[in-house]
């Protein structure tokens, strides 16, 4: 007599990572077209740099912004009046245009503009005006990260854009150029958030074409260390690690899935990336978190200010529409964190 078994339940972490997979509805990822918004301060002279050595990888062209800010044109002395702002606009023409031929001496098809207006404002505008595909931004910390982009241009352009946007922090911006291309890691982290794990097509692609090996992080809480069970929970959220690279075009380099302990996740993944001489750092986050004014530093502001290489960030503005079924799971705040406290 032959008995029928029922087939064993899939696992509730590769039901979640498939969701995220199959049902969010990715956008088509291009990158052909940068845009570098510049003050000609040190830290945007490093993105310029970083700018064409992009655009020569990927083959792209860039479009230069600098943008006319009023405030910029008036001095605490005169009560606030405007003074030489032809001067102002002169001398900012000269630098953009000096900066186009800059990039065409390099080999990159280049073009700019120069506006006046509110600068977030002025570049979300010009991002979609000219069609481009990603930004470019060069940030600088005042006084420590707290002071790095709140209430700055480069916070508002990050939790407005709708295309990526790579920054270059002041660590990042001080690292000198490197000698070997392809030396190196492209490093993804992630929470396994079901929206910000697009951010993972954005890091496959910069891999690739970097060629880079792409290195996949979670980091869980330090207290975990010493468990028993710390085995099988950093197998668990290895395999689904490796579930959600699955797939993804990444050329003849192999990704690495790791799992790493930190009581503070920020000053974890900059670790990560410094002893893996990351070059370059992709993160995914809610819109609506990096808005949260509650928060005093946001965990992605504070690994653009302390990482040693860029950081390509994505924001996303909502969440997928989700059955029933599966909005339970998907609004776990450390959704595959709880796989592993269940007997799956």
């Amino acid at each position: 007599m032959s008995v029928l078994l029922a087939p064993k339940a899939e696992p509730r972490w590769k039901a979640c990572v498939t969701f995220m997979r199959n049902f969010i509805p990715f956008n088509d990822i291009t990158a052909k077209k940068f845009l570098l918004a510049t003050d000609f301060s040190a830290a945007s002279a490093a993105a310029f740099r970083a700018s064409l050595s992009l655009c020569a990888q990927f083959g792209a062209s860039l479009y230069v912004l600098h943008v006319v800010d009023n405030a910029s044109c008036s001095r605490p002395e005169s009560g606030g009046l405007l003074i030489d702002s032809d001067s102002f606009y002169g001398d900012a023409a000269v630098s953009v245009r000096a900066l186009i031929d800059e990039a065409r001496r390099a080999g990159v098809a280049c073009e700019g503009t120069l506006v006046t207006g509110w600068p977030h404002d002025s570049i979300l505008d010009v991002l979609n005006s000219q069609s481009c595909d990603l930004v470019v931004l060069g940030t600088r910390a005042i006084r420590g990260f707290e002071h790095l982009v709140f209430g700055s241009t480069a916070e508002a352009v990050i939790r407005n854009a709708r295309r990526p946007v790579l920054t270059l922090g002041p660590q990042a911006s001080s690292q000198p150029p490197h000698n070997n291309p392809s030396a190196g890691i492209a490093l993804f982290a992630t929470d396994f958030h079901v929206v910000t794990t697009e951010a993972i097509r954005y890091a496959a692609l910069f891999a690739k074409t970097m060629n880079l090996p792409l290195h996949c992080l979670h980091v869980l809480p330090r207290g975990i260390e010493g468990d028993v069970s710390r085995p099988r929970i950093s197998s668990l959220i290895t395999d689904a690690l490796k579930h959600l690279v699955a797939g993804l075009d990444l050329g003849p380099l192999l990704p690495v899935c790791a799992v790493t302990y930190g009581s503070e996740i920020s000053n974890t993944v900059v670790g990560y990336a410094r002893s893996h001489h990351a070059r370059l750092i992709v993160l995914g986050a809610r819109r609506a978190s990096l808005a949260a004014s509650h928060v005093p530093a946001h965990i992605v502001y504070r690994i653009i200010t302390e990482a040693p290489c860029p950081v390509l960030m994505m924001a996303f503005p909502i969440e997928p529409k989700m059955s029933p079924f599966h909005l339970s799971e998907a609004r776990q705040p450390q959704g595959l964190c709880h796989a592993w406290r269940s007997n799956d």
